[in-house]
Order: structure tokens, then C-alpha cells, then sequence
């Protein structure tokens, strides 16, 4: 985005950009249990994002299989999501998030999520815990110690669990699939068919076969300003996400697979929570590609 216009940009529009920055880490999947040996991922594969707006880097983010923790006797992958402004938009309104999610690793269900996020000046940290023998959902907010207590009827997704759960589902073109997700106190369903395959050019991976994802709904900061949002995920047994792709009445936001890596799991990593980097230690982003041709 251009200097002078970021300068001469009204503030909500500022805001409403980085937020959605944020949430293009939001990959809608799904709540179904599969077999453990269709999970095509594992313990040390960590996956790094550049965040565009038009044809400028303006954010970096990480998906990130850390380890194996129990939460309440289950063994659970621990996720991590991170994002994180930089350049002139982190100097108007920084953003800063770290999302952790425990994703059972038999039923692959969510047990626990928590959020740690700034934006500019407001401050979120909130914890859920999944409680399937009392059917809900605990929230607690670490900033004011509120809790609320969401009715949960069936398994869900949070928000990062749901990124690696569509990984493990068979996808085909026009193929529909309905799932349940959470986030906060709201329970709801969303739609998912892929409808185009295509080539696209990633810089870790070259060209690679994809499916294009739209969920339906879609997140309500897309909808408010009249857009429209598109996932893109390898036709391949990894399903990696590659690319999301959002054209909104005020331009463009794109979150691109940078980096892919895999780190052999140790012991300690398989057993129990492994030390994480603070956000800010994410890499600097490198120059921009471009996405697709």
C-alpha cells in the first residue's frame, strides 16, 4: 500500500484491515473422528505465511504442530498460530496474535483453545475449555476474570483445530460438507465444497495442483465489507493450506505459503509441551512473490 495513502487512510479503515489480517488464519474444517494413520500431519512441521495487501508485505503468521500435550487425560496435538504486523501498518495499528489450540488426537475434536491478541491499544486473552461430559463450553477472560458458558451438543472446532481438520478430509470438486465450529460464545455451521482446481506457484513448493475452498458463511469482518473470501489447499495427500485469498470493497488481502518445514520430533517433544519463541522472534518477512500465475 502506498505511503501517502496509508498516511491519509481513516483509522477504522486501518483497523479493519488488520483485523482482517488476523483472521485469515481462519481455515474453516471440520468435527468428525477419521483414522489416525489419514492424519497427514505431524509433531514439528511448522508451516510460515506472508500476509499482502496488494502487491506489499505487510504481516507474517506461522501454523505450527508443537507437540503432544494431555489436556484432562487425552493426549492432544498442541497447535500454535501466530500473526504479526510489520512495516508502516505495524506503526499505524499493530497487531500482535498468538492462538493455541489442544486437538484430541483419536477423535480430533477441540478440548481447549486460549487467545492472546493486541490490537493497537485492546487487549484479548480468553481461554476455552471443552467439556464434553457436562456439554459445554468454558470461557474465561484473563483481562476482567468473566466467564461465560457456551451449550455444546456435539464435538466442535475452534478456529486453529479446524486449519488441520479439513487437512485429513477427502475433498473433491463439488463435493459438499457441513461442520460445526466455535468461536466464543457462538456455535455454527459452515458449508464447504471445493469448486475449481488449478495450478498455483508457491514459493517453497513450486507449482502445485489446488482446490479452492469458499466457506459458506463466511467470517462476518468479509461479509460487512462486502466480500467475499477463498481458501486454496493442495490436491495431495498433505492438504497443506496455500494460499487464502480475500477481495474486499477496499482491496485486497492475501496470506501465502512461504515456508514449509519439519522438525524430527525428540521425546520431550512427543510427550510434553515444547518451550515456544515469543511472536515477535517470527522472521522477518522476505521480499514478495507472487502467489499465482
Amino acid at each position: 500500500m502506498p505511503d501517502a495513502f496509508l498516511y491519509s487512510a481513516p483509522l477504522g479503515i486501518v483497523k479493519r484491515l488488520t483485523a482482517i489480517l488476523v483472521v485469515l488464519l481462519v481455515f474453516s474444517g471440520g468435527a468428525f473422528a477419521v483414522e489416525p494413520d489419514s492424519v497427514p500431519f505431524s509433531v514439528g512441521e511448522k508451516l510460515t505465511y506472508q500476509i499482502f495487501w496488494g502487491p506489499f508485505v505487510v504481516g507474517r503468521a506461522s501454523l505450527e504442530v508443537a507437540g503432544i500435550q494431555a489436556v484432562d487425560g487425552h493426549d492432544c496435538y498442541h497447535l500454535v498460530a501466530r500473526a504479526k504486523t510489520s512495516g508502516l501498518i505495524d506503526l499505524l495499528f499493530p497487531v500482535n496474535s498468538l492462538a493455541e489450540s489442544w486437538l484430541d488426537c483419536q477423535g480430533l475434536f477441540t478440548r481447549k483453545y486460549s487467545e492472546n491478541r493486541t490490537e493497537g491499544k485492546h487487549h484479548q486473552n480468553t481461554e476455552t475449555d471443552y467439556d464434553y461430559e457436562s456439554k459445554e463450553a468454558v470461557i474465561t477472560n484473563h483481562i476482567n476474570g468473566h466467564v461465560k458458558r457456551v451449550a455444546l451438543n456435539q464435538p466442535v472446532q475452534d478456529v486453529v483445530s479446524s486449519v488441520y481438520v479439513v487437512r485429513t478430509r477427502k475433498l473433491m470438486l463439488d463435493a459438499e460438507q457441513t461442520f460445526m465450529i466455535n468461536s466464543g460464545s457462538t456455535n455454527y455451521k459452515v458449508t464447504i465444497r471445493p469448486d475449481e482446481r488449478k495450478s498455483l506457484w508457491v514459493h517453497p513448493l513450486g507449482d502445485v495442483e489446488a482446490l479452492r475452498i469458499e466457506p459458506l458463511p463466511t467470517l462476518n469482518i468479509v461479509s460487512a465489507n462486502k466480500g467475499r473470501m477463498w481458501f486454496w489447499i493442495s490436491d495431495d495427500p498433505r492438504h497443506l493450506p496455500l494460499l487464502v485469498n480475500s477481495e474486499l470493497k477496499f482491496g485486497n488481502a492475501k496470506l501465502v505459503l512461504f515456508g514449509v518445514s519439519q522438525v524430527k520430533a525428540s521425546s520431550r517433544t512427543a510427550n510434553s509441551l515444547p518451550p515456544t519463541s515469543n511472536i515477535s522472534d517470527l522472521d522477518p518477512a522476505d521480499d514478495a512473490h507472487t502467489p499465482e500465475r
